[in-house]
């Protein structure tokens, strides 16, 4: 989608991210405690949202973070995944928001930038599953903190609370007289020896990508031995290379690499292929939608065993504790007026927000948060460490109800 001139000249950053460096950081607060000060609300606020600013005093300078708060209660606004039209794509959080007619909003998970766009984690959206989660070994994200799991969302059920959780897929494609699983659903990394599902919604970008690396070297040569097999009505209607265009409407395309791939080869258009997979949220009821992310906060604490090593800017999503109302975390790094926070810093921070469960998102370049106020125009408010601003895979947004 290509946007108006009108409607980018309305996603202007924010007068207060060109604003002069603050003065000098003050000193430490008590020990161990990073929040600083939590600014007033805003009197400009859409009904059901409240955006704030704050300050910490991390060990080694000031840093500034931005607060959006969701009254999920409130059936005037409701909770999106941000995301452009096709998996393997990219876009700005203001671009995606603007498409949403967005509140307020931020950016999503990890994904494979400069190469397929897609993102790391699970997307879910009205209650369909879009994508899985890519192995750990394929991902350009920091692991987990031990004990955690790979397939964390953060969601919203289908009567509108918040849940972090799990999603995760299942599935097998009987060919050749033979079940086999199934890795995935539009994953932009095929397990060595495995098969992934991809449909039309992954995008017109090639499929060839997806048979390169290995399972714990992303930089691995491409598999030489990868094979498609595309299905319709459960039968198959071509079987060859790796396809570098768009799934075609009714189809869905069987990517084989390695031990795999010798099974898919020996089937012939017409053959009959049954390819069966689902998703499934063990920990929470049903979500409407969910967005991969990385454990921050459990139970009021950060999860042991954080990053600790880079600051950086960081962006988060927060729970209350019955679920029922949504925290949109964005902290600015990488620069004279905020030097960012480690994961474990920001752990803190959003614990001492008064939020007691949190994921974390992508940071760096991708951290994004815009908002719109009552009657105005949506602008970022956070000060972005990359110019021009990185196109993300996917975000989370405040959007208007129905």
């Amino acid at each position: 989608m290509v946007l108006s001139a009108a409607v980018l000249a309305a996603l202007l950053v924010t007068p207060t991210a060109l604003a002069a460096p603050p003065p000098p950081p003050p000193g430490p607060g008590p020990t161990g405690r990073v929040l600083d000060a939590l600014g007033a609300p805003r009197a400009d606020d859409v009904p059901g949202t409240g955006y704030r600013e704050f300050t910490t005093t991390a060990a080694t300078g000031r840093v500034r973070g931005h607060l959006i708060r969701v009254d999920l209660a409130n059936r005037s606004v409701a909770i999106a995944l941000l995301r452009p039209a096709s998996v393997a794509a990219t876009g700005t959080v203001p671009d995606l928001a603007a498409r949403r007619n967005a509140i307020g909003a931020v950016n999503g998970n990890f994904f494979d930038e400069g190469r397929t766009g897609a993102s790391v984690g699970v997307e879910l959206e009205s209650g369909a599953l879009l994508k899985s989660a890519v192995p750990l070994g394929r991902r350009p994200a920091p692991p987990g903190p031990p004990g955690s799991s790979p397939d964390t969302v953060v969601g919203i059920d289908r009567a509108g609370v918040g849940h972090i959780g799990r999603v995760l897929f299942s599935g097998s494609v009987r060919a050749a007289g033979r079940d086999l699983p199934l890795a995935g659903l539009n994953l932009y990394a095929v397990p060595v020896g495995g098969i992934a599902v991809f449909t039309p919604g992954w995008g017109a970008r090639t499929r060839a990508r997806t048979v390169c690396g290995s399972d714990t070297d992303a930089a691995a040569p491409c598999s030489r031995d990868a094979v498609e097999v595309r299905v319709k009505a459960g039968k198959a209607v071509a079987v060859g290379a790796v396809g570098t265009t768009a799934v075609p409407a009714g189809e869905v395309a069987l990517v084989a690499r390695d031990a795999a791939a010798v099974t898919m080869r020996a089937l012939r258009p017409g053959d009959p292929v049954d390819a069966r997979w689902t998703a499934t949220a063990p920990d929470t009821p049903p979500l409407r939608v969910a967005l991969g992310a990385l454990p921050l906060v459990r139970g009021g604490a950060p999860w042991p065993g954080l990053q600790t090593s880079e600051r950086a800017p960081r962006t988060a999503v927060g729970l209350s504790a019955d679920g029922r109302t949504l925290f949109l975390v964005a902290v600015d790094g990488r620069q004279e007026a905020s030097v960012g926070a480690t994961l474990a810093e920001l752990g803190q921070l959003v614990v001492e927000l008064g939020i007691p469960q949190a994921v974390a998102l992508d940071g760096g370049g991708s951290t994004q948060m815009v908002r719109r106020p009552a009657g105005g125009r949506l602008v970022v408010v956070n000060a972005p460490s990359q110019t021009p601003l990185r196109p993300v895979a996917d975000g989370l947004a405040v959007v208007p109800a129905g």
